[in-house]
């Protein structure tokens, strides 16, 4: 994507004085960005449907926004990023959030350079998360002792693709897979390791060397 293509991003945030300030953020960048806000759950559905972002900016709060409607972005628009900017840090709710398939997790203290270049990583299939989020997978990796040698040549091999940030299809098309293998290959992984997201998968491969 260069300088001149249009980037629709989609705030989605309950409280308005945090859309206003991310927005102060972006508007000055030398992208040309264009903006819309989505301050509840209808608001979210009407203008995912009209106006098919390019990234969504997120601060995932079940009690705003449908959980239901939050997870069916990516079948809705394979090619919408989404970006988590979020006060909460407990285990919970990021892991949740992060079963989004984020691009990025950030907090809302972030400053404007790591918002632009998440959105600018993200748009180019680069994954980034706050240093908090990788120490915490980390930490509960050590809990709990595994070995690489529980996994499969084929499993390690997704590991190490979806470590690098790759989709389901773009998996099944390196290895020569279908992308329902590949996913139930990835539903068994995470079975076996105990983990329940790409950034678990990313944390285990990185401890335990499967990537560089």
């Amino acid at each position: 994507m260069n300088k001149t293509d249009t980037i629709r991003i989609l705030l989605a945030d309950a409280q308005p004085v945090y859309r206003e300030g991310i927005r102060s953020l972006l508007v000055n960048q030398e992208n040309p960005y264009v903006i819309q806000e989505a301050g509840n759950t209808d608001e979210f559905k009407h203008v995912l449907q009209t106006y098919y972002p390019d990234i969504l900016i997120l601060d995932y709060n079940p009690a705003f926004f449908s959980p239901d409607v939050v997870s069916a972005v990516p079948a809705l628009i394979p090619s919408c990023k989404v970006i988590i900017i979020s006060s909460q840090q407990t285990k919970a709710h990021i892991l949740r959030s992060l079963e989004l398939n984020v691009y990025c997790y950030l907090t809302k203290e972030c400053e404007k350079q790591e918002l632009q270049e998440a959105i600018t990583g993200a748009l180019q299939g680069r994954k980034k998360y706050a240093p908090f989020i990788v120490d915490l997978l980390l930490d509960d990796r050590r809990n709990t002792s595994f070995s690489t040698t529980i996994l499969t040549g084929k499993e390690t091999a997704i590991i190490q693709q979806i470590a690098s940030g790759k989709a389901n299809k773009e998996i099944a098309a390196a290895l020569n897979l279908s992308p329902h293998t590949v996913h139930t290959h990835r539903k068994n992984i995470m079975k076996k390791l105990n983990v329940h997201s790409a950034v678990g998968l990313a944390s285990f491969a990185i401890e335990n060397g499967l990537v560089t």
